[in-house]
């Protein structure tokens, strides 16, 4: 909705004179976001200062984000016909999360569906061999992996590197799930129990760093890319309990450097 001016002169007299704001309505676009957590809740206080609709495809009718959001739908966002269903009402479908299986993804857009960001990018986030692969493709400095394909082979690889190695699932880990800390040869085999068919086991190099820092890219569809500022994020049992925006103690060559590394 916007405002237009218009003068009216219903009394030639200057003092009588008066501005008339017409209401124009436009439509609002619809945005789509997959997931319930907390930045879809983030998300729909930031949509109404932008004069967006939000609507849901929430896990549960009790999770964080639909406790705000109005236009709720409650279903499987591993379901292909679910998810198909939610996007026909949006204009644009964008996440909560990256666990939106990647073909359900590429049949969205398929179909014509605005995705952002699309599969092709998103699958960096879901899969930490793609995205571990193209780091190293843009010369991002990383620790040492590899992808093992079973428990003989994760200790040949540390030996390599050097006990303690750090051993992930590709796939489905988050919030320090799927990450385990290995001290020796005897704990190679729990990262392979359980592991889900769609996943690897990688294991790198154990870093002792300082702390962790993130920076927070956006990109249009026709390229342009801003890069916001670098962010110092806290860690307790793998889980992010704070961030601190802009990040203390950095210089100002150290966060252009940071910020360059995140829009290549």
């Amino acid at each position: 909705m916007c405002a237009v001016m218009s003068p009216s002169w219903q009394n030639p007299g200057p003092a009588r004179r008066a501005v008339i704001l017409t209401r124009v309505r436009t439509p609002a676009a619809t945005i789509g976001v997959i997931g319930g957590g907390q930045l879809a809740r983030m998300m729909h206080a930031a949509s109404i200062g932008l004069g967006l609709r939000l609507r849901l495809l929430a896990e549960g009718p009790d999770v964080s984000a639909a406790q705000v959001v109005h236009d709720v739908a409650v279903g499987d966002y591993t379901d292909p016909a679910t998810v198909a269903g939610f996007a026909a009402g949006c204009d644009v479908v964008t996440f909560d999360h990256e666990h939106v299986p990647t073909a359900i993804l590429h049949d969205l857009v398929d179909a014509g569906v605005a995705v952002r960001p699309g599969p092709e990018a998103l699958v960096h986030a879901q899969d930490k061999a793609v995205m571990r692969a193209r780091l190293a493709a843009l010369g991002v400095p990383c620790p040492r992996n590899r992808v093992v394909a079973g428990p003989d082979d994760l200790v040949a690889v540390a030996e390599e590197l050097g006990w303690p190695v750090i051993a992930k699932t590709s796939r489905g880990g988050y919030d320090g799930k799927g990450v385990w800390k290995l001290d020796g040869p005897e704990q190679a085999g729990i990262p392979f129990e359980g592991l889900r068919a769609d996943a690897v086991i990688i294991a790198e190099e154990f870093i002792d760093f300082t702390r962790e820092l993130s920076v927070l890219v956006v990109r249009r569809p026709g390229g342009q890319a801003v890069a916001y500022p670098v962010s110092e994020t806290e860690q307790r049992d793998g889980i992010c309990v704070a961030t601190v925006t802009p990040a203390p103690g950095l210089r100002p060559d150290e966060v252009r450097d940071l910020q360059a590394m995140g829009l290549r």
